[in-house]
């Protein structure tokens, strides 16, 4: 009874986040989504059959699994248009000036890899946009990462400021131009052997010549303003930061348009949060690392009930520090799990106790999660 109570307030959510689209959603497909997002959170893993054995309605398990099949299989589902409106729920209650994006790529079934644009929330992040494509590794090439780029432009074109975050795959010119151009802000990690020139007029050297020659010491931080980066490309007025750690195997080398006032290499730091999307999604929550989909348009739409489900459970998180219940599923006198495992342990402690009328879920901004082993109180 309570896995059925749980499609139905599935169904039940997308019906009200739909309602009122420009674009009506199919009846089929709204209920074909709620079986999907149903079986990605009671289900062991995402491919289709164990998500279908999920489905507490009585429909035969092959039906359920070609209904699914179908589902990501129909060019006329845009994963896009039908997870906008859980982009416009979560940035609702964001009051904050400033916007830290974080874009990365992470491998998704046997052949292919997934290009993500995510918006950092409490030491996490909310998924906003993605796109798969062909390939096991290598980068992304940059009109690629710029479409990308495009595609969730409006939704934070009204924002004071915008600020990217991004390994070192993103540090080309398609990409910082494309940025520039659009006055947002951006901190990428880049090789150490790239050609900078530190001031007007100086000799381009690489990032570790320039590092070297200050003769640094492990652990510090040092910078450079006014930089122009890469010989090839030769863009002006960017800083640089880099460390080389005693423990590291090569210096982190950070370019930014930010100034150094703001210190982008405290900032950078905020890159690494998308790893726990990609670990709640993968390993910790969802177990998307057993999907055996090799076409990019299909994983896309099976992305689409993944990421619905996610904002589900860190909305639910999100609300159980809210209301100051954390201990109904961490310990009283510190925290020891994630936003994710919050939502995710209360979830299925609603299920268990046949109360999922509770489930509620929020996103706020004015609250700040505890670092581990932080001692009560603690309130939203």
């Amino acid at each position: 009874m309570a896995n059925h109570q749980l499609y139905l307030e599935m169904k039940t959510l997308l019906q009200q986040a739909y309602q009122g689209q420009n674009q009506q959603v199919a009846d089929h497909l709204l209920k074909t989504l709620a079986m999907m997002v149903t079986g990605v959170i009671l289900g062991p893993h995402v491919q289709l059959y164990a998500m279908a054995m999920c489905v507490p309605l009585p429909i035969k398990l092959a039906s359920i699994v070609r209904r699914f099949s179908e589902f990501v299989a129909d060019s006329r589902v845009d994963a896009q248009t039908l997870f906008a409106p859980f982009v416009y729920a979560m940035q609702a209650t964001l009051s904050a000036e400033t916007v830290y994006l974080i874009i990365d790529c992470t491998k998704v079934g046997p052949q292919c890899r997934v290009l993500v644009i995510a918006l950092v929330y409490h030491g996490t992040v909310l998924p906003i946009i993605w796109q798969t494509l062909q390939g096991k590794k290598g980068h992304v090439k940059g009109e690629f990462q710029k479409s990308l780029l495009e595609k969730v432009h409006p939704y934070f074109n009204d924002y004071r400021q915008v600020i990217v975050l991004g390994d070192a795959e993103f540090s080309n010119e398609t990409v910082i131009g494309w940025l520039c151009h659009q006055g947002w802000g951006f901190i990428f990690r880049f090789q150490s052997n790239y050609l900078v020139q530190t001031e007007p007029e100086a000799a381009w050297v690489s990032a570790q010549t320039a590092y070297e020659t200050r003769q640094p010491l492990a652990g510090q931080v040092y910078s450079w303003e006014n930089v122009s980066f890469t010989e090839l490309h030769q863009r002006p007025n960017l800083t640089m930061s880099i460390q080389w750690a005693e423990d590291e195997p090569e210096p982190l080398c950070l370019i930014s348009n930010l100034s150094l006032d703001v210190q982008p290499h405290l900032l950078y730091k905020m890159r690494f949060w998308i790893e726990t999307l990609f670990s709640n999604c993968k390993s910790r929550g969802f177990a998307l690392s057993r999907c055996q989909m090799t076409t990019p348009a299909h994983i896309d739409r099976l992305l689409l009930a993944v990421a619905i489900a996610t904002c589900i459970t860190l909305g639910l998180g999100t609300h159980l520090i809210v209301i100051g219940q954390t201990d109904q599923v961490d310990r009283a006198d510190r925290r020891d799990l994630s936003l994710f495992q919050f939502g995710w342990r209360w979830l299925y402690r609603l299920l268990a106790l046949d109360r999922l009328e509770e489930l509620q879920i929020v996103f706020r901004w004015d609250i700040k999660l505890p670092p581990p082993g932080f001692h009560p109180p603690f309130k939203g």
